[in-house]
């Protein structure tokens, strides 16, 4: 199951073979609902203020049903850290494919990954905010941040093979220095959040890709080693 491209971070999934029946489309939609309406009440009022009833009221159903489709108010990020998961997913089979150079893939996934995050300020710092102070979404973040770091070494020692990325540091440090790159420009965002995070989540690369590039690459743009 996967994404649909024109909204990478729904919750609505297309079947790799059938479609969707009317009650997998109804039962899709409805989660959605659920999801959209939880993040923009999260971002208002933060998630330990923010109450199941709620959500439900915003996104128009009975309160049991948020329990149909999300055993916890917790378990709506860890549907958020599936979302991100699936889109890193998506971006090794894109380096796998080949097709595209990998700087390209990783620029285009940190954006994709800011995607959700960036739509204010506010709802980057609940989100932060939430990853520090709920123990249960914290120990599933960091996992599939352990996750996440993995598939970024599987990329970049691709990319080693593929000569579009420097061999004199292992994979798995470049990896580690992708992720906290990230975070890093994401969190100052959300201290002070003047532009779009998409702005800065360009310059980022632009600084890790400085040290990930090849010593020919670097040597064109006037980077010593």
């Amino acid at each position: 199951m996967k994404a649909t491209r024109s909204n990478p971070s729904s919750l609505v999934y297309s079947p790799l073979v059938r479609p969707l029946s009317r009650r997998e489309r109804h039962s899709a939609a409805v989660r959605q609902r659920l999801f959209d309406a939880a993040m923009h009440l999260v971002a208002k009022r933060g998630f330990q203020d923010t109450t199941v009833e709620e959500i439900t009221q915003a996104a128009d159903v009975g309160k049991g049903t948020f329990f149909n489709y999300f055993p916890s108010k917790e378990e709506l990020f860890n549907a958020f850290g599936e979302i991100r998961l699936g889109k890193v997913r998506a971006a090794l089979e894109a380096a796998q494919q080949g097709r595209e150079p990998i700087a390209t893939i990783l620029r285009h996934l940190e954006l994709t990954l800011a995607e959700d995050p960036g739509r204010s300020g506010e709802l980057a710092r609940s989100i932060l905010l939430t990853l520090l102070s709920s123990e249960t979404v914290r120990t599933h973040g960091c996992g599939r941040l352990k996750q996440a770091q993995a598939i970024y070494t599987q990329i970049l020692t691709l990319g080693q093979k593929r000569g579009e990325v420097r061999r004199d540091v292992a994979a798995a440090d470049l990896a580690r220095f992708f992720k906290e790159s990230h975070f890093g420009a994401l969190f100052l965002w959300a201290l002070e959040p003047t532009g779009g995070l998409a702005a800065v989540i360009h310059r980022s690369f632009e600084r890790f890709w400085a040290s990930a590039a090849p010593p020919r690459t670097r040597a064109k743009r006037g980077i010593r080693k």
